[in-house]
């Protein structure tokens, strides 16, 4: 588990900045087998499920204005049991979704290598920057998410708001707003069920923390499956 500073430096004052606290959705069965899920779905896990809840306690004595999540039923599946203590209907959004990886959905890396050795090499030698055949580049992830993300916060200042999301997008709000290269990609984890804080407005984010999982009996989970 890694963190940020929580003193904001510059920001407008609080009056005027949402608070969005990203919780990237539980474990699911895809995840366990290794199968890259982008747009396609898997179900939670009972150990997913069980993330879900403790984020969900974790957050239930926090004032939150609003529930927002992807409308994948792995990310949906976690809001709801974030809004349920708050009496909140969760709000679904598109430009949540995590990356769409086209052909490559539902496979592991081995099935994929195995039926298109060529065009998953020629990916894999700039994967963030190539689209996988009938997907998205990180370019494009990025832009949707920090435009989904941009207007949540414009809708609600002043306020806290939960999103339940994806490893892909929470990690693409953390390059876009430190301004890390894609290179790096691999060097950032996103934890099932973990929380990451921007504070913000529909202009411009701070990172206030990333990747916690100090809801988890566990300190640092254990990195398991893939990260969509």
């Amino acid at each position: 588990m890694s963190h940020f500073p929580r003193k904001i430096g510059t920001m407008e004052p609080a009056k005027k900045r949402a608070t969005l606290i990203l919780v990237r959705h539980g474990e699911t069965e895809w995840n366990l087998d290794g199968r890259i899920q982008g747009h396609s779905d898997s179900p939670l896990t009972a150990r997913g499920s069980q993330q879900g809840r403790q984020a969900a306690e974790r957050l239930a004595g926090m004032n939150i204005s609003a529930v927002y999540a992807s409308d994948l039923g792995r990310a949906l599946d976690t809001g709801e049991l974030i809004a349920a203590p708050h009496g909140l209907e969760v709000r679904t959004m598109l430009g949540l979704r995590e990356r769409c990886y086209g052909a490559f959905e539902g496979k592991t890396a081995e099935e994929i290598r195995a039926s298109d050795p060529d065009g998953f090499e020629r990916w894999l030698s700039d994967r963030q920057r190539l689209a996988p055949p009938g997907g998205e580049t990180q370019a494009e992830l990025a832009g949707r998410v920090m435009r989904a993300l941009h207007e949540i916060a414009g809708a609600h200042l002043g306020e806290t708001v939960a999103v339940a999301t994806h490893g892909g997008p929470i990690k693409s709000a953390l390059f876009a707003v430190l301004d890390i290269p894609v290179d790096s990609w691999d060097r950032a984890w996103v934890s099932n069920g973990s929380v990451t804080v921007l504070c913000g407005t529909r202009e411009e984010f701070k990172v206030a923390s990333f990747n916690d999982t100090s809801h988890f009996e566990a300190r640092i989970e254990q990195a398991r499956g893939v990260e969509n």
